[in-house]
């Protein structure tokens, strides 16, 4: 196919081309009846007239855009110009993981936390009977702030649908391909999981699951082989990321993670070694000191300064009890130490004002009910805007996922790269695991935590 750049397609004018795929190129194009900026995928002139390719585009096109998920790329249209199926989708600013992973492994945290996030999109995708059937690094694309989407659904496989592939052929890509993907096993979510499991050894370590010097060779890693172990191939990781590893590129998939989401909540408690929280106890002494053997004064020599112990644990934990509610009372209204990562001083408004004690609704208090900077891109004025969107739009705040339109000093027609909803900008809001805030994120680089 030769390059559009310059060219109309239709109701686009294509600017650039953003990168080329099996099935077609996808550009940077601006659509002149909804006036705004998108990524647009052209199917290659060779597939067009193949049903095959052509039922696969179509697929992919609805499979996506029936996904109500923050971390799947929205689909804004698909159809057919001039003979070529396309497909019409948010245009993104970021890096596909296979472009950060150029420069080496990720650290521990940003590897698990940019999988979990693609673990939610899987975990969405398969409650609506779609299997991915290609997860790989090329189709993870990270934003500055490290909010990660998962793109291309070409390949998508419905469950319960025939292949759509020629007899003896694999579609997907080798180095993440489970092991059942090489019989006539049907495919289910479990492949997803074996891929994502193998995409996160590849971020902790900067190298594919297998070596191999042949297509052979890999086909028979991925069957006989044990599953990597990345704190080997990198010191640097945790050993618990070995076991994460380990069940999530499992043989038989029945010995996987249930989900994906199972898989990124492994990896993302990995980065604390995998162990829970230490909680400390105070031994009953009659529970595990009790000798039987003991006279009766012994043991009451022994107990009266256990008594006395326990009576003095007991008042400090009553002043600690008394101090933290407090620090409550006093606290009441911000975030504690715990709270989201805000940003201080001036913003980059024309007015560059400061807004360092956030925002608060005057008629409503508790979980959500206040809003800080997450970026300096965000303007106080739009931090305002969200937090009043989104009580508007809900009344209430809730850790699913949640799209408010909200308006900013702009008008978001003139903001490059930004999602609008008219006039207004579209955040996608969401609380994460392990926060104890919801993140709202959209525009252009704007960032906006409630809490």
């Amino acid at each position: 196919m030769d390059s559009r750049v310059g060219t109309t397609f239709g109701k686009y004018t294509i600017s650039r081309l953003i990168g080329r795929g099996g099935m077609g190129e996808v550009y940077e194009a601006y659509d002149t009846e909804k006036e705004r900026t998108v990524a647009l995928k052209i199917l290659a002139d060779e597939y067009t007239s193949d049903p095959g390719f052509r039922t696969r585009f179509q697929r992919e096109s609805h499979a996506a855009a029936v996904l109500q998920e923050p971390h799947v790329i929205p689909i804004h249209d698909w159809g057919e110009i001039d003979g070529h199926l396309y497909i019409d989708m948010r245009l993104v600013a970021g890096h596909t993981l296979a472009d950060l992973l150029a420069a080496g492994p990720l650290t521990p945290s940003r590897a698990a936390n940019i999988v979990a996030q693609v673990s939610e999109a899987l975990d969405a995708a398969h409650a609506q009977g779609l299997v991915h059937r290609d997860i790989k690094p090329q189709n993870i694309i990270v934003t500055p702030t490290d909010f990660a989407y998962l793109v291309d659904f070409g390949i998508a496989e419905t469950a319960g649908d025939s292949g759509l592939t020629s007899p003896g052929t694999k579609v997907g890509t080798l180095n993440y391909m489970a092991p059942e993907r090489f019989s006539d096993a049907k495919a289910t979510a479990a492949i997803d999981v074996y891929a994502l499991a193998g995409v996160l050894y590849e971020a902790l370590t900067g190298e594919t699951p297998y070596a191999a010097d042949g297509l052979e060779h890999l086909i028979a890693a991925h069957v006989t082989l044990p599953p990597p172990r990345p704190s080997e191939a990198n010191p640097r990781v945790p050993a618990a990321f070995d076991d994460v590893v380990a069940r999530g590129m499992a043989k038989d998939p029945d010995d996987r993670y249930g989900t994906a989401g199972g898989l990124g909540r492994a990896a993302l408690r990995a980065l604390a070694g995998g162990q829970p929280t230490a909680v400390t106890t105070v031994p009953t002494p009659t529970a595990q000191h009790h000798d039987p053997t003991q006279s009766a004064p012994n043991r009451r020599r022994w107990l009266m300064p256990t008594a006395l112990a326990m009576s003095a644990l007991a008042l400090v934990a009553v002043g600690v009890l008394i101090w933290l509610l407090v620090q409550r009372d006093s606290d009441s209204g911000r975030p504690d130490a715990d709270g989201p990562p805000l940003v201080t001083g001036p913003d980059q408004s024309k007015l560059h004002q400061t807004c360092d004690e956030g925002f608060a609704l005057p008629t409503r208090e508790g979980f959500g009910t206040r809003a800080g900077r997450g970026t300096p891109e965000t303007s106080c004025f739009f931090t305002d805007s969200v937090l009043r969107a989104y009580w508007d739009r809900y009344g209430n705040a809730s850790p699913l996922p949640r799209d408010v339109s909200a308006p900013g000093a702009v008008d978001c027609a003139v903001v490059r790269y930004a999602e609008c909803d008219g006039a207004d900008f579209l955040m996608h809001c969401q609380q994460y695991t392990g926060d104890n805030w919801i993140t709202c994120t959209g525009g252009q680089s704007a960032r906006v935590f409630l809490w």
